[in-house]
């Protein structure tokens, strides 16, 4: 033994190697330190009829190494659902907003286990205080159970809610609405339709640009736009006819289109991350299929959390 240097009695060493083993043990099982993450402050229907509505949170994306990724949203079996929720965190304390504003703090706690496919997510609001409410329930955003619910905030691990877009209701000038025409015939050439719904024989359809009509719009103040068309009047009774599903597309300052997806509604925009560049999400809503999209850098990026019904 080197001058200095303390020798430990044999018990108390042994004791002493015990606790660094547990700890580097621990340090072993200890969850990888978190990014921030974003989710969504729902009303969602009882479970079953007549049951009312019920508050809670979803967790849905994760910005981690430079990127955007989606918490897992889809299970193939009951077992999947008893399961998964153990990838997600287990308890959240949120900054609710919506529209650059933060509206209030809400804190959640992941369910042990979901009890249905379109619940994966979900987090028990288990913080008192009043929960940030806008608006009064409408079908809006009500989904492929077309239910009367008040409308999803954006829910941020972090207070980062900053809107320099400014997304509002806004009127496509003339040329943007030829444009989605084009953009629209470029991705549905051929389009098969009945001639009556009585006939229900789905024929090629020779569809005019008046057949195809602007349903929403928006402006940002950077010039960008969204646009909604949609295709019609459907006279069969089609089980997979996406061409008459809404369809969004971006339009970039410069006049160029970009199509986004079908069958969704706006939530919200807003530089979530705090990076200087903003987010846009919408809510997935179509047959079997609800969830959420994040689009970023400038639409050019986007992920998806996609849940199902049966």
């Amino acid at each position: 033994m080197t001058q200095g240097q303390i020798r430990l009695p044999v018990p108390l060493r042994l004791c002493a190697s015990l606790f660094l083993a547990a700890a580097v043990a621990s340090a072993a099982r200890a969850p990888q330190a978190q990014g921030i993450l974003l989710g969504v402050l729902e009303d969602l229907p009882g479970d079953y009829a007549e049951a009312p509505n019920f508050r809670a949170l979803r967790v849905l994306f994760e910005k981690k190494d430079g990127e955007w990724r989606a918490f897992p949203s889809e299970c193939a079996d009951e077992g999947c659902l008893k399961t998964v929720s153990g990838k997600f965190p287990r308890e959240v304390t949120w900054s609710i907003g919506l529209r650059g504003k933060v509206l209030g703090s809400v804190t959640g706690r992941t369910l042990t286990e979901f009890p249905l496919y379109s619940q994966i997510g979900l987090q028990e609001i288990v913080s008192q205080g009043e929960i940030p409410t806008v608006g009064e329930r409408s079908q809006e955003f009500g989904g492929f159970l077309d239910a009367a619910v008040y409308r999803p905030l954006v829910a941020n691990s972090q207070p980062y809610f900053k809107d320099a877009q400014g997304w509002s209701a806004a009127s496509l000038p003339q040329e943007y609405v030829d444009l989605l025409r084009r953009e629209f015939r470029r991705k549905y050439p051929s389009v098969q339709n009945c001639a009556n719904p009585d006939e229900n024989v789905a024929r090629p359809w020779a569809y005019r640009d008046a057949d195809i009509k602007v349903q929403k719009s928006y402006g940002a103040r950077d010039r960008w736009m969204l646009g909604v068309v949609q295709l019609g009047p459907s006279r069969c009774d089609l089980e997979d006819s996406p061409a008459f599903e809404d369809q969004w597309f971006a339009i970039q300052p410069d006049g160029e289109a970009r199509f986004l997806g079908v069958d969704m509604a706006f939530v919200d925009s807003g530089d979530y991350d705090n990076d200087g560049q903003p987010e846009v999400l919408f809510q997935i809503s179509g047959y079997n299929l609800g969830g959420y999209a994040l689009f970023y850098d400038n639409f050019r990026k986007q992920v998806f959390f996609r849940t199902s019904y049966h």
